[in-house]
């Protein structure tokens, strides 16, 4: 066991196995030996591992695997004296400490800690090696998901902006962890329950399960400051502008400012489901301020004005909605709170306007109808040539929109206007008309610190059904899967990151979160089989000449949206709600703080990682509307008061069918309910059930052929002579 003195010089980290000096007490209350051992865990974290015995001598360790091969039980002290705690200065420790230790946390408010009767139960207590404010609430149950060694539970003891101090230094030098288990658990930021192993394990086993614990926190927490020196944070409120559609999309967000210690309020329209001031709505936000977003000139200063009538100072406003960037940013420059210019919003939510950012006079143009268009390919009666002539295929689509909606590439001059006149009727807006180009697609997301790059990933789009060669102005360029990280080489990434961040410094975008989605034409990867069913990147089989370019798609001022944040929160461990809110706050020591990626090098070996940062490889999977009609869920088998049945969802009745795929599944979301209507398409774009995210420690390919498989087997039952059970109800 490490000594405390090696601990808090910060000694070299190191993974020692439990040896002679760890700890054993025999409770009389709970009649259970249990054992301490005190780890490093890098520069910002120690920890302390108990280990709880079965109250069965018997139950114990074997006794033929002790170290020296004798039977004697190897956990009585570091001298073997009979059942009678010692620390490492050989004093008794207290024999009731494992009941109190106990009894603290169920007192902290966690479910009642279960032990098993007949295996071992194991926790850790994660304590900062220096005092501060707390940055933010959740720092355990964040940064342990999707953790690799089973949790039963996860205790966080920090409060956000609370102090925390380092008192546990002082009981542990005091008398030795198992003599102040439950002091020290009291001072501790969290205290992790894993899931009991068996007692059959060897001493050896024991020791590495212990040490893969270490290395798994260390991984996970080392590089993290959950603690932010002086000054103290301040209580601060942030507003919200359009509250998100439903509680599946925006909670992630409300999630984000409570573990901040935020102050949430929503400014949206009458009858928003945040608006009533119900015990469940009191706990995502402050207030509500009811405002009329009514999409006019006039809709920066009725926010301002209910903000000013709001009576308690707000101290930053943003919003997740494209359609209403630019006004956030004039409510914010009335109002003197932070943001980026006003002109580098108006510049990202039009689409002409950002292409052009890369564009020569001539290539791309935009058009607000179908006569117009007619005009400008129109040659000039003095017999000049045409300000735009098009070149296939090209890209058409709504100078404001998301989601890829009435998005379409054309290959000839008679679909031209069949693509312009479902481009002008999205949202009333005009027509982009763009070079198509050709290369793999890219998601790339920048959380920037006054120009600095704190964070940055690229996720790999595999083809669509516009991106096929014989592609019509009738297929969709809606995504069918994404993966993380991206294939691409490195100087290419380079390439990706250095152009794109140049064009957001250039704008004027300095300090925030950006979701930017790009293009890398000449490209010395392709995507191609790479075995029977299985499309991914990999070297041209003859390389290209011509220099590598990355091409940008749109600026996004915003974290990616609902579905596509799911992989980058898992896989690297970035919240990137938490990143807006403390941008549009100008927190810029917590925005420091919060952008921590895991360990490089991850998985193992370096040559079998994925990349920087990433704990595995990703693939998030949409699951696409086959037909238009009512959605029926399946009904399972179960033990309930609905004669013995219960209906479950088809991410649900996927995991059950196929525990070698759930196995995999980092997450399922169903969009839908039983008895709702659903469509192919919404809007021009194709309409999603739900999405799986499913995970490999092993490799990119095994993360594709997962997410393959998921798609195969996801099984939905749809009617199309049914009426929805909504409709029905609303006549």
């Amino acid at each position: 066991m490490a000594q405390i003195g090696e601990l808090l010089g910060f000694a070299p980290f190191s993974f020692a196995p439990v040896n002679s000096s760890s700890l054993s007490n025999q409770s009389a209350g709970s009649n259970r030996p249990f054992f301490c051992d005190t780890v490093d865990l890098g520069d910002l974290y120690a920890a302390i591992h108990v280990v709880v015995l079965p109250p069965s001598p018997q139950a114990s360790l074997s006794p033929g695997n002790t170290p020296n091969g004798s039977s004697k039980n190897p956990y009585n002290g570091q001298n073997g004296t009979n059942g009678h705690a010692q620390d490492v200065s050989g004093r008794p420790s207290t024999p009731t400490q494992l009941d109190k230790f106990l009894l603290n946390l169920i007192s902290a408010g966690v479910d009642e800690p279960r032990l098993s009767d007949f295996d071992i139960s194991l926790f850790t207590l994660i304590f900062p090696k220096c005092e501060g404010y707390a940055v933010r609430s959740n720092l355990l149950e964040h940064r342990l998901q999707d953790c690799p060694i089973p949790i039963a539970r996860i205790d966080d003891r920090l409060i956000a902006r609370k102090f925390h101090g380092i008192f546990w230094a002082r009981e542990l030098t005091a008398a030795g962890p198992s003599a102040n288990l439950s002091l020290l658990a009291e001072h501790a930021a969290g205290v992790v329950q894993w899931c009991d192993v068996s007692s059959a394990l060897s001493i050896q086993e024991l020791q590495q399960r212990l040490i893969n614990i270490t290395q798994e926190l260390h991984h996970r927490l080392h590089n993290v400051p959950c603690l932010s020196p002086d000054p103290p944070i301040m209580e601060k409120t942030v507003a919200l502008v359009r509250g998100r559609p439903n509680l599946m999309t925006g909670g992630p967000v409300y999630a984000a400012a409570k573990a901040l210690g935020l102050k949430l309020v929503i400014i949206d329209e009458a009858g928003h489901w945040l608006e009533a001031n119900t015990i469940e709505n009191r706990k995502l936000r402050k207030a509500f301020l009811r405002t009329d977003m009514t999409e006019d000139e006039g809709l920066a200063d009725r926010i301002v004005q209910s903000i000013k009538r709001y009576g308690t100072p707000v101290d930053g406003v943003f919003t997740l909605s494209d359609n209403f960037f630019v006004t956030v940013a004039k409510v914010a420059e009335e109002l003197g709170l932070p943001s980026g210019p006003v002109s580098a919003f108006e510049t990202a939510v039009d689409k002409y306007k950002s292409r052009m950012l890369q564009d020569s006079p001539g290539h791309t143009a935009r058009v607000t109808s179908v006569e117009e268009l007619e005009t400008l390919l129109s040659a000039p009666t003095d017999g000049s040539r045409p300000f735009f002539t098009p070149t296939f295929p090209m890209i058409v689509k709504p100078t404001k929109g998301w989601s890829s909606e009435c998005v379409s590439k054309v290959t000839k001059l008679s679909d031209l206007t069949t693509a312009v006149k479902k481009a002008t009727t999205r949202h009333g807006s005009a027509a982009v008309m763009e070079p198509f180009y050709d290369g793999p697609e890219i998601d790339v997301n920048f959380v920037l610190l006054d120009g600095e790059i704190l964070f940055y990933e690229i996720a790999d789009e595999p083809p669509c059904e516009g991106d096929a060669t014989d592609a019509t102005v009738n297929d969709t360029f809606s995504p069918v899967a994404l993966t993380l990280p991206s294939a691409l080489p490195a100087d290419e990434q380079e390439i990706v990151k250095n152009t794109l961040h140049k064009i957001l410094l250039n704008l004027g975008f300095h300090t925030g979160i950006y979701h930017l989605e790009a293009r890398m034409v000449n490209s010395k990867y392709e995507y191609r089989p790479i075995s029977p069913g299985i499309i991914d990147l990999v070297p041209h089989d003859v390389p290209l000449t011509k220099k590598p370019e990355c091409k940008l798609i749109e600026i996004n001022a915003r974290p990616p949206g609902y579905r596509v944040s799911v992989p980058s929160r898992h896989t690297y461990g970035i919240d990137y709600f938490a990143v807006r809110m403390l941008a549009a706050l100008d927190d810029k020591d917590r925005l420091r703080a919060i952008p921590v990626p895991f360990s490089s090098h991850y998985a193992g070996a370096e040559d079998r990682t994925p990349g920087v940062g990433a704990q595995y490889w990703s693939r998030l999977v949409y699951i696409p509307v086959p037909k238009d009609g009512v959605l029926e869920w399946r009904f399972k088998q179960h033990e309930s008061e609905h004669n013995g049945y219960e209906i479950i969802s088809p991410s649900e009745d996927l995991k059950l069918r196929r525990p070698d795929l759930a196995e995999h599944i980092v997450l399922a979301v169903d969009y839908y309910g039983h008895g709702e209507w659903v469509s192919t398409f919404t809007d021009g774009a194709r309409t999603y059930l739900g999405h799986v995210l499913v995970k490999s420690t092993v490799s990119r390919q095994e993360a594709i052929e997962v997410g393959n498989a998921v798609l195969e087997a996801y099984e939905v039952d749809i009617d199309s002579e049914r009426e929805s059970d909504f409709d029905l109800l609303s006549d």
